[in-house]
């Protein structure tokens, strides 16, 4: 043999051992194609799920990528391509298979979110029976054949007679609001009362004693769901208002509760632009449904959101579309995950909330317990209240342009994550992700604009304390008429 023929047959051999090495790097590669493929069609469906891909164009790729993925490339791997070749390719499947993962990562937190915002709406009412504490009521079957007192114009009040006469039979006797019902339990002229847990927070405000006077003896809850808000739009290209409503519940978002922001977000997606008007949670407003004494907009939400809501459209003469119910909670899990946030005060103050909170005039950077202490704080400004609404807007400002800069897209499945029951809103899932379609596709920042609505201080009676008169803002319909003015320019779509 000719020392030709000889290096002829050792390149043959060479060739055959490569090849030999990668039919076995075909067997082992073979569950990775099978596995990129399968991560390619659940990003793909999850791009779907957002509305972010129509039906036809999920067809169209889900066939490219596996044709990709499981033909070229088990081709390519077990062919005599050039080494380099083969190994660029598995390179490029390898980050690919990377990006796949976290782009389903990514998708799976996205519709998590808007699934757990979304949905039935439901409010739940916590109700419980309270004694005093030295009047001799030591258990529930103690109030057999006694008075029991409730409040009258409770729209749950056959409801919560029924579930509790189901666990012991007694007499009733009826009350007009919060501070007749306890004052005749002061005075003994009713056994008990059951009172809605939500008013614990009126009544710390005017009558500090009273969880000190009283004990429970037993509590439940009723359940009522939320009807859907009327007067839907299409938000790719019609205005919209939503109702943001803030709550410190003791007992979960769900719960009804006072609300102590009170927000409206006019959203016009053909100007990119948004309206912020925020009413003081004082506002003295007649609540929807009512004659006569009128009551604080924070009082209205112990009713449930739909009062806050309709108490709002009455006073502006507007129909709100959606309405988003928010824990401070959010505040505290989004700005931590942003890096903090920049604010600019006014003035240099110690938070009245949180002490360890210390903020000096002009701009800095907060984390998010400043960011909560900063948004809550009214003791620092000599106009208390009026301050507090221009800080909160501040923060939702500050929060939402961080969330609009690119650099922060890869921090949305932890954001997400954090906020998740953190909001309930009454946009439906396909009404979120054609808005969030719509931002996609134009990429285009939004123009806010922010006001709020004024008043003077008075010591008023109010619907729900009856009598006792509590601090009130009486509005200025200056201000008022001046926001109505506002919102119907950023509604016209010319």
């Amino acid at each position: 043999m000719t020392d030709k023929n000889k290096s002829k047959k050792g390149e043959q051999n060479k060739y055959k051992k490569l090849f030999a090495k990668f039919r076995k790097l075909q067997l082992v590669l073979f569950p990775f194609w099978v596995f990129e493929a399968v991560m390619g069609i659940r990003l793909i469906s999850g791009l779907i799920k957002l509305n972010i891909l129509a039906n036809w164009q999920m067809a169209l790729i889900i066939v490219v990528v596996v044709t990709l993925i499981l033909v070229t490339g088990w081709k390519i791997v077990n062919s005599k391509t050039r080494k380099a070749v083969r190994i660029t390719f598995v390179a490029l499947a390898f980050i690919l298979g990377v990006f796949y993962c976290y782009g389903c990562h990514y998708l799976s937190s996205a519709i998590s979110f808007i699934e757990s915002a979304t949905g039935k709406h439901v409010e739940t009412e916590t109700y419980s029976v309270y004694v005093l504490k030295n009047g001799g009521y030591k258990e529930l079957k103690n109030l057999e054949r006694q008075t029991v007192g409730y409040i009258g114009a409770n729209p749950h009040r056959a409801d919560t007679e029924a579930q509790l006469q189901a666990s012991v039979s007694h007499k009733t006797a009826d009350f007009e609001n919060v501070g007749e019902i306890v004052a005749a339990l002061y005075d003994s002229k009713v056994a008990a009362i059951v009172l809605n847990e939500s008013y614990l927070d009126i009544l710390a405000d005017t009558d500090l004693d009273f969880e000190e006077r009283t004990k429970v003896l037993y509590s439940f809850e009723v359940r009522s769901d939320t009807p859907d808000e009327p007067a839907k739009v299409d938000v790719k290209t019609e205005p919209f208002i939503m109702y943001i409503s803030g709550t410190d519940s003791r007992s979960g978002l769900n719960t009804v509760a006072r609300s102590d922001v009170n927000m409206l977000a006019v959203v016009n997606p053909q100007k990119h632009k948004i309206l912020l008007v925020s009413i003081p949670r004082d506002y003295y407003v007649q609540l929807h449904g009512t004659t006569g004494t009128k009551d604080k907009l924070t009082h209205a939400g112990v009713y449930g959101v739909e009062m806050s809501r309709k108490t709002i459209e009455d006073l502006f003469n507007i129909d709100i579309n959606y309405t988003t119910k928010v824990s401070f909670s959010t505040v505290i899990s989004v700005v931590d995950t942003l890096g903090g946030i920049e604010i600019n005060s006014d003035q240099e103050f110690t938070a009245w909330t949180n002490k360890s909170c210390y903020f000096v005039k002009g701009k800095q950077m907060v984390n998010s317990d400043c960011a909560l202490a900063y948004s809550r704080e009214r003791y620092a400004y000599e106009s208390g209240d009026r301050h507090r609404i221009q800080n909160q807007q501040d923060v939702v400002v500050a929060i939402l342009d961080k969330l609009s800069d690119p650099h922060y897209l890869s921090k949305y499945p932890k954001i997400l994550q954090n906020a998740e029951g953190s909001f309930d809103t009454s946009m439906s899932y396909d009404e979120i992700t054609s808005f969030a379609k719509l931002q996609l596709s134009t990429l285009q920042g939004w123009e806010v604009e922010r006001i709020s609505v004024d008043g003077s201080g008075a010591m008023l009676s109010t619907y729900s304390m009856g009598a006792q008169k509590l601090y009130v803002m009486i509005p200025d319909e200056n201000t008022v008429n001046a926001a109505k003015a506002k919102i119907d320019e950023f509604m016209s779509v010319e």
